[in-house]
């Protein structure tokens, strides 16, 4: 481990007071978790993050990525996630720092450096080591912390300054997509957000494909690429997500919330369910409300 990632770690842990801590830097978080464990499935928002300390594995459509202390996690698009912490303790927890990131900064950052976009890469989520001029961007932003006069101008020039390191990288190619205005990731794009707007909707294939201006079987490939899901996969997830939140939020009548999330039968709600968190509804949430 770098001294930098060495300070890092010791900064955050200082300054963590939980499970998540919302620092006064916008849009940065520090996590904390003491033991290994499963995490809350969740939708990422285009978002870094950087690992200090611990292991942590993320479920993403058929594909696991594990990744540990220096390691970058980074996705361009909303993804469906299951999280799980396999190295932790009460000495030495598993720690990292996550910041969302906006459309727009990315566009300008890239307009300003006069960076093209890569038309051909499709895939919107991997996880990269960190570079030494990565870490202590990171370093600088999160010391801010201590500094809150200073936010207001400095954290968007070293929020800034982190995008640019990652554009540098090999994880550039990623970050690029979310500025394209007209390439195939950005109809693709559109049809993620379709979905996730009317995710309780029934649609037909050819529907997507007409809107994201693709054949049937170009736009299949290019979905699957971008998300490891197909449309079908990436609708069930947001679907089943949203159920469990609103199970989670307000424990109630699992029937109501199958037809608000847009199951036509209780029974499938429950087999989907189970299948994807293990254990039916019910139980799930009382187990997830106990612990």
């Amino acid at each position: 481990m770098s001294q930098t990632l060495e300070n890092l770690k010791n900064f955050a842990l200082e300054r963590s007071t939980g499970a998540v801590t919302q620092t006064a830097v916008p849009r940065v978080d520090i996590l904390n978790v003491r033991e290994p464990t499963e995490l809350f499935p969740e939708i990422y928002q285009p978002l870094v993050s950087l690992i200090l300390q611990g292991r942590k594995r993320l479920s993403i459509g058929s594909e696991v990525l594990e990744y540990g202390p220096g390691d970058t996690f980074i996705a361009s698009v909303e993804l469906p996630v299951v999280g799980e912490v396999v190295q932790a303790s009460p000495s030495a927890p598993y720690l990292a720092l996550s910041l969302t990131f906006k459309s727009a900064a990315v566009a300008e950052l890239m307009k300003d450096a006069g960076e093209q976009v890569e038309m051909n890469q499709t895939r919107t989520f991997n996880v990269y080591r960190a570079s030494e001029d990565l870490l202590n961007a990171w370093t600088r932003l999160l010391h801010l912390a201590d500094r809150p006069h200073e936010i207001g101008v400095m954290a968007p020039m070293l929020e800034r300054e982190i995008l640019f390191r990652l554009l540098l990288g090999p994880q550039g190619a990623i970050l690029r997509q979310v500025a394209s205005v007209d390439s195939r990731f950005s109809r693709i794009r559109a049809v993620l957000a379709w979905i996730r707007k009317n995710y309780t909707a029934p649609f037909r294939a050819e529907q997507l494909a007409k809107m994201a201006g693709m054949s049937v079987s170009a736009f299949h490939r290019a979905f699957k690429a971008s998300v490891g899901l197909s449309a079908l996969q990436y609708q069930k997830h947001i679907r089943l997500y949203e159920g469990r939140r609103m199970l989670f939020a307000s424990p109630g009548n699992v029937s109501v919330v199958a037809l608000t999330v847009g199951y036509q039968s209780l029974s499938q709600f429950t087999r989907e369910y189970t299948r994807m968190f293990g254990i039916p509804p019910a139980r799930d949430v009382k187990s997830l409300r106990q612990n």
